[in-house]
């Protein structure tokens, strides 16, 4: 929704909704296939924290999932097609994003790296839709490999996706699956639980920081970009020191609370997710348009959790 609107300069475009119904394909898709492969490779058949999901209850038959989920992915693809309206460079990113994707689903428990594929996968959505919007990146082949501004600011939105959905797989994820016998390069760095207690040595802490760091700096720089104004830039500090004391209660040590760590993982996606919506207002719309995305995604998040977990913001699993 935030690349179409910035690209488009508001967020009450068809375009908009169009790429808000793609993204919900595309997750539904992407995940379901996740799930699937995950369960039939056998690394989620034992896992306790997913004893409730469908699969592991028996109540919906693998090979069955696979079918349908490729199916969806299918339908996502060519409604993908149609929106890029056949342009080289949108397509090839789909064709990209897509392929990642499958990379991820079929192999992640067995690679450490396992960030690298889902962070190409869904970091480019944001460049994808921007572009088949109409969005122009006038591209270079000098950093920031464009001559405008906002080109830039597409950038450095998508640097940015990818170091977040890297924190997500290489921090969130291997915490969250940390007593499990899977590939982890948290605890290739020493994280680990012993005694109902976890800990992290100054390395672990150090990557999880710079990665928050990082991202933090880029997303100042794409709110300069698209000039932003004194109300954005005090929003995104907001954001900004919200997003650093959520690292830092993932990453110290401490009693060890799964239902907890999962509620704080939860928090630190949409917090990071929307600091990228109010960085890029500017340009799509203004403050009041950010606050429309934000409201759209963050019902339909809730209610899903409601529907799926019976929690409000947090996931059981």
């Amino acid at each position: 929704m935030a690349g179409s609107a910035l690209a488009l300069g508001t967020v009450l475009h068809p375009m908009v909704f169009l790429f808000a119904l793609f993204g919900w394909l595309y997750h539904n898709g992407g995940y379901g296939h996740n799930s699937v492969e995950d369960f039939i490779s056998g690394h989620d058949m034992d896992d306790p924290h997913k004893s409730h999901h469908p699969l592991q209850r028996g109540a919906v038959d693998p090979r069955r999932g696979r079918t349908a989920t490729l199916l969806l992915i299918l339908l996502t693809f060519i409604f993908g097609l149609l929106l890029s309206g056949m342009a080289f460079l949108p397509v090839a990113i789909l064709v990209l994003m897509t392929l990642m994707g499958f990379v991820y689903n079929r192999y992640n428990k067995r690679m450490s790296l396992k960030f690298v594929p889902i962070a190409i996968a869904h970091s480019l959505l944001f460049t994808f839709a921007y572009i088949s919007s109409g969005g122009s990146l006038d591209l270079t082949s000098s950093f920031p490999f464009t001559d405008s501004w906002v080109g830039a600011a597409v950038v450095l939105s998508t640097l940015y996706l990818i170091l977040q959905v890297a924190y997500q797989i290489m921090v969130e994820g291997d915490l969250k699956d940390i007593d499990m016998e899977e590939a982890s390069l948290l605890k290739r760095l020493g994280a680990r639980v012993k005694d109902d207690r976890f800990s992290a040595p100054w390395t672990a802490r150090v990557v999880s920081v710079k990665i928050k760091l990082i991202s933090l700096f880029l997303l100042f720089m794409v709110h300069y970009l698209v000039k932003g104004g004194p109300l954005d830039f005090g929003i995104l500090c907001l954001f900004a020191a919200f997003m650093l004391l959520l690292e830092n209660s993932l990453m110290r040590g401490r009693t060890w609370d799964h239902s907890k760590t999962v509620r704080n993982m939860a928090t630190m996606e949409v917090v990071s997710t929307f600091a990228l919506v109010v960085a890029v207002s500017p340009g799509a719309g203004g403050t009041s348009h950010a606050l429309l995305i934000m409201a759209v995604n963050a019902v339909y998040f809730i209610i899903m959790n409601r529907l799926l977990w019976g929690t409000f913001i947090r996931p059981r699993v």
